[in-house]
């Protein structure tokens, strides 16, 4: 079990960050559909029903929104517009509205989380970091929980058996803040730190669940109002929404995704998921983001895109992370972005101003990640 969630969760984002395979073979410009096509099973343990993609060379103006397979439960042909769960690319969402609130002067990196979580009952943020015996809580920051430097335990990847045996046992379990932390202390993670903070690297939910707290207790508002007001309306991403923490929005359902022959969509309540990976939206509108971000949309200043993209705190661990975002070298091209638990993939070139969002309907599909990305790239450049 340890094996396949670890899989599942660095499918896209770890894997291609320190992916160094072979190179793509030549790809031929008519292909793109028989390529994405290829990657549609229906049969055997890990299916892959359904392929959503987006992809813009903002140069060349080369555009791609298309939608091949189908539903999963149904044969109802898919559709760009379908929505997909994004899973823990919402974690660049929630860095965002962190750093925008750093720049408005309600925050800065070096504050202790501890000032704005020590009054949540259920957080118990005074225990949350006991390394060998020592409390290490009261030092960890902003920027330790941004780059997930934090050494904070997580209760999906460190008690990845426990966890999952409780979700599926469950299936229908509705999550809310208290529940999720408490989940954390159940499983003793608060004594299973795996660094002092800012002497590691450990990613890690928690600490994004942490940071939609802490935007919380500054605001006043709720993590998905936040988004909403910061994020979405502007942007017009009428199609996306946060789960299970307020009303589903958007024209089209969302598409069959899988964890091997488990409908995750279907069969499971994944609100436990909430800062870590709440959202819901689609391939262009994910592509909105992304382009915005880097465009210089998201921010007043310019320096703090630059501060966000900076993975010099964690190259040090031999970790190209930055603040909720991870870096990605694909074909000669540098890409930052982030993947999702369920088969998704943001990413976006700087330089080329190449945009590529991806899923594939299973969170543990059996590809070459490399390969399949090595060649959108070469296409859409």
């Amino acid at each position: 079990m340890r094996y396949l969630m670890l899989l599942a969760l660095l499918f896209w984002t770890l894997f291609l960050a320190g992916s160094s395979g072979k190179a793509p073979g030549p790809i031929q410009p008519d292909s793109i559909d028989q390529l994405m096509n290829s990657l549609i099973v229906h049969e055997g343990k890990q299916p892959v029903h359904n392929v959503l993609l987006y992809a813009k060379n903002g140069q060349t103006g080369t555009v791609i929104d298309r939608g091949y397979g189908i539903i999963g439960r149904d044969e109802t042909p898919v559709i760009p517009k379908h929505q997909f769960k994004i899973a823990s690319i919402t974690k660049t969402y929630v860095a965002v509205i962190v750093l925008q609130l750093i720049e408005e002067g309600k925050l800065d990196y070096d504050d202790l989380a501890y000032t704005y979580l020590s009054d949540l009952d259920y957080v118990r943020f005074d225990e949350i970091h006991q390394l060998e015996g020592v409390a290490y809580a009261k030092k960890i920051t902003l920027e330790h929980l941004l780059r997930h430097t934090s050494g904070i335990g997580d209760i999906f990847t460190d008690k990845e058996t426990r966890f999952v045996l409780s979700v599926l046992t469950h299936k229908k379990r509705q999550y809310d803040k208290p529940k999720i932390m408490r989940r954390f202390y159940k499983y003793k993670l608060h004594r299973q730190p795996t660094n002092i903070p800012g002497e590691g690297f450990h990613y890690s939910d928690m600490n994004f669940m942490l940071l939609g707290l802490v935007a919380e207790q500054v605001t006043g508002q709720s993590l998905p109002e936040l988004i909403r007001e910061r994020i979405l309306e502007p942007l017009d991403m009428t199609n996306t929404y946060f789960e299970y923490y307020e009303p589903a929005r958007g024209t089209n359902q969302q598409i069959d995704t899988y964890l091997n022959r488990i409908n995750i969509t279907k069969k499971i309540n994944t609100s436990y998921e909430w800062g870590g990976g709440g959202l819901v939206s689609t391939v262009s509108e994910t592509g909105r983001f992304a382009e915005a971000l880097f465009h210089g949309k998201l921010f007043q200043k310019p320096e703090t895109l630059d501060r966000m993209m900076d993975m010099g705190p964690t190259q040090v661990f031999g970790k190209n992370a930055a603040m909720g975002l991870f870096h990605y070298t694909i074909d000669g091209i540098s890409f930052y972005g982030h993947g999702g638990f369920y088969g998704s993939l943001m990413l976006h070139a700087p330089e080329e101003d190449i945009t590529i969002c991806i899923h594939v309907g299973q969170a543990n599909a059996a590809i070459d990640a490399y390969d399949v990305m090595g060649r959108l790239v070469r296409f859409v450049r």
